[in-house]
């Protein structure tokens, strides 16, 4: 090390030696940039670019080597052999551009060959230096310190070897400094460790050859030669990278108008990227070049997208440190050219708000608009995969069908708005519920389905308890009060009918069909509870559809036929008017109580027609008789809804040509109250053709003064069920005398049904009842049998008078 030192303090000449590297640097940096180009392009273009790099690094090694020599004293006279110094300058620069190509190769062993290439680089420069120094003729003997001049060859090319590894392919500032720097440093080492082993021991009998280059001369070649072959490198890559800059601009520019993310790569690095991706991925461009692309930002591809089999995916873009980003990824690919590498671009486009829209598509098929709950649809599909399921694992499933209780008054007294937000209201409760065993879907109108599923080794009695809380949850949640206005809260309540797989069905359609039988079950005694189904519901329903269908046949066929029970004063008995009776009696089944076919007739909604065949029918025989009785007609509640009613009563009275005022349309309090407003209007209109009104069985539904009050009623008719309990119960004897002392004080008519008894007869009697209507009077029979007071002849029997049969006692159910 000593030598070494005090041969390059006391032996060189420091300006020279500066001199020397900064020749050697402008060579080293010159070369670089060009051997950064000679790793792209085509490879005719690739060539070229190598030997101009050859040229230029072997140039400048050459000329850092020789100006060195020239600031050496050796003590003696000293020239330089014309022929090996060329030489030498020729080996320097075919071991560079060996060097340089062999560690451009790219490939899977892409280490190893910048490895070899760097130790090409380095034995070349070794080579280069004693090729140089055997060029140095002088009077002198020259010797070697061995144990000097190997060190300095293995600097030469372990320098030489990190110079290229580092380096790569030289794209980015950095890795030229990093092979700029360790290459340099390959050099210095080298050479003046090299410089540091040689010994020069004078001896005037060594010849010296006359033909020799001096001092003088070969410091003005080898300036020249280095300044032309760094001058044209210089430029060279100048002129390159300027054309390339532009036609880099050009491409930016273009990228950066482009909406989609753009990202360029070769060789799998990112080389450049547009302002669309780097806002996309949130980062600097800085952050992403020279980056692997695929196997850092795009880890997700399949292989096929990776070696461009295929060029388009869906996949997603991995942010560092914020997660990842779905995209959809183009990919195409440019082919090399004289200008730069095969490239590969790749067009990103943000995916999320598609994805968005497609969840919120989906959601709206999966779930209904109003209340968010599953729909229909969807329902039918998880009640499906559940059955599936609990054929193949053996676990439990149940279903509830869910109705509230009076929603269509709640429709009807404050509107659509209010029906919708109390919808919205309860849906929110109720998915409150969800879970992994509960599923809740709105499947129609205030109709609700829920789907629970239980343990696999669920008893019945566990089923059934699990079943019940559930219920009772959702009866729970209804039941608290709606905010429908700052005035006004509404209060509902739920039927729910429970059916379970398999015991009480085996597919999807049998459970849900029997769950819901047992849901009209709950409605029809009340509501506001729950109820298991059970096989008889099942009897009922098929002997209701058996009532539905021959009563549309008898219909058709005329098996209908009205009874008439007549209604008397209550003085002297004279009948004034008859109450039309529907009567069936069917081939198969016999005959048929009303109360057993008109609740039927009103869920299938066969109501309608029927409703007016009898008032049709009563009305064309009243005007048939010669003299003028009243007839009554029952309306149902779901004919007192109808907007048309008026119409419909208006234009029978045309066709049959009966008095108006003849006709008296009985309505029960039970119907008025369903929608209040509506049935005032209907009844409203009707009262206008001149038609009476009467309420039926006063007292037993939502008796109210209100309902007298406002509705136009001309008669009140007192239920039996008071009538039949004046001999046994003082309740009923005050209730009666109440109800006719009201009427009589709001100027109105008043008749008991049900009069069976003397007893009766006499009470009624005794407080001014006005008329009355029983089987004291009369039997609803043909009006045939009745021939002699409709129309009456010289033998007429005398009020009151009947067949002569016992009274036996009929339902006395009426019409509709």
């Amino acid at each position: 090390m000593y030598r070494i030192y005090d041969c390059l303090a006391h032996q060189h000449d420091l300006v020279l030696v500066i001199v020397a590297l900064l020749i050697g640097l402008g060579g080293i940096h010159t070369a670089f940039n060009l051997y950064a180009r000679a790793c792209i392009g085509r490879l005719r273009q690739r060539i070229a670019w190598l030997f101009l790099t050859g040229v230029v690094t072997g140039g400048g090694i050459w000329a850092t080597h020789f100006i060195a020599m020239l600031s050496y004293d050796p003590i003696v006279p000293v020239g330089y052999e014309p022929t090996w110094t060329a030489f030498s300058l020729v080996l320097a620069i075919a071991a560079t551009t060996a060097g340089f190509a062999v560690a451009s190769i790219a490939g899977p062993h892409i280490l190893l060959s910048r490895i070899v290439g760097g130790l090409v680089v380095g034995l070349g420069i070794s080579v280069m230096h004693f090729t140089g120094m055997s060029a140095m003729q002088v009077p002198a003997v020259v010797t070697w310190h061995m144990d000097i001049v190997i060190p300095a060859i293995l600097l030469g090319a372990v320098f030489g070897m990190i110079s290229l590894w580092l380096a790569g392919t030289a794209q980015t500032p950095r890795e030229k400094l990093l092979g700029k720097v360790n290459l340099t440093i390959a050099v210095a080492t080298m050479h003046f460790s090299a410089m540091g082993a040689l010994i020069v021991t004078p001896d005037p009998s060594v010849p010296v050859p006359a033909q020799l280059i001096s001092q003088e001369y070969l410091a003005i070649g080898v300036a020249v030669v280095a300044t032309l072959l760094i001058a044209i490198g210089f430029v060279t890559a100048l002129l390159d990278r300027q054309l390339r800059d532009h036609v880099s601009d050009r491409m930016r520019i273009l990228g950066d108008s482009a909406i989609e993310a753009l990202v360029l790569t070769q060789n799998g690095r990112v080389i450049d990227t547009n302002e669309s991706f780097l806002k996309l991925a949130n980062i600097r461009r800085e952050d992403i070049e020279n980056q692997d692309f695929l196997s850092e930002w795009l880890s997700d591809t399949p292989p096929a997208f990776q070696s461009g089999e295929i060029a388009y995916v869906e996949t997603t873009l991995s942010l560092r440190g914020i997660g990842e980003l779905p995209v959809e990824v183009i990919r195409r690919e440019i082919p090399a050219d004289d200008i730069s590498d095969a490239t590969v671009i790749f067009g990103l486009r943000d995916l999320r708000e598609r994805y968005a829209a497609e969840h919120h598509i989906r959601f709206l098929a999966e779930h209904d608009s109003l209340t968010k709950l599953l729909n229909r649809t969807t329902f039918n599909d998880r009640l499906a995969e559940a059955l599936e399921e609990s054929d193949e694992t053996g676990t439990p499933v149940t279903v509830m069908c869910i109705d509230f209780d009076h929603f269509k008054e709640l429709n009807d007294s404050y509107g659509h708005i209010a029906g919708d937000h109390a919808l919205r209201e309860l849906g929110e409760r109720l998915s409150k519920l969800f879970s992994d065993e509960v599923t809740i879907a709105r499947v129609g109108g205030d109709e609700f389905v829920a789907l629970l599923h239980h343990q696999k080794r669920s008893t019945e009695e566990e089923i059934a308890a699990r079943s019940r809380d559930v219920a009772q949850q959702i009866l729970d949640s209804v039941a608290i009060p709606i905010f429908i206005n700052t005035e006004h809260r509404a209060k509902l309540a739920a039927s729910i009918g429970i059916a379970h797989y398999p015991n009480d069905g085996n597919d999807a359609e049998s459970i849900l069909f029997h769950a819901d039988l047992a849901m009209y079950r709950v409605k029809q005694s009340g509501g506001n509870d729950l109820v298991y189904y059970s096989s008889e519901m099942d009897e009922e329903y098929r002997f209701k559809r058996q009532i539905s269908s021959n009563l549309r046949i008898a219909m058709e066929n005329g098996q209908l036929a009205l009874h008439y029970q007549p209604q008397c004063e209550a003085g002297d008995q004279s009948t004034h008017s008859f109450e039309a009776l529907l009567r069936w009696t069917d081939p198969e089944l016999g005959s048929i109580p009303p109360g057993r076919f008109i609740p039927i007739a009103e869920e299938t909604g066969l109501i309608i027609p029927l409703g007016e065949w009898v008032l049709r029918t009563a009305c064309q025989e009243a005007a048939r008789w010669k003299n003028p009785l009243g007839i009554g007609v029952n309306l149902s509640a779901v004919q007192l809804q109808k907007l048309d009613l008026p119409e419909v009563v208006a234009n029978i009275l045309d066709e049959t040509g009966l008095d108006p005022k003849r006709l008296e349309l009985e309505v029960t309090e039970t119907a008025l109250i369903h929608n209040p407003a509506r049935s005032l209007k209907i009844l409203s209109d009707i009262k206008k053709l001149g038609v009476r009104i009467a309420m039926d069985d006063f007292g037993t539904g939502y008796s109210s003064l209100a309902t007298l009050q406002n509705f136009p009623v001309d008669r009140i008719k007192i239920d039996q069920s008071f009538i039949r309990k004046l001999v046994s119960s003082d309740q009923a004897v005050a209730i009666v005398r109440a109800v006719i002392n009201l009427s009589r004080d709001l100027a109105m008519e008043v008749i008991a049904e049900g009069v069976e008894t003397d007893e009766q007869a006499s009470f009624l009697t005794d407080h001014n009842c006005q008329s009355v209507q029983g089987y004291k009077y009369g039997h609803p029979k043909p009006i045939s049998d009745y021939a002699h007071i409709v129309n009456p002849t010289e033998a007429t029997l005398q009020p009151g008078e009947t067949d002569g049969k016992p009274a036996n006692r009929d339902s006395g159910i009426e019409t509709v």
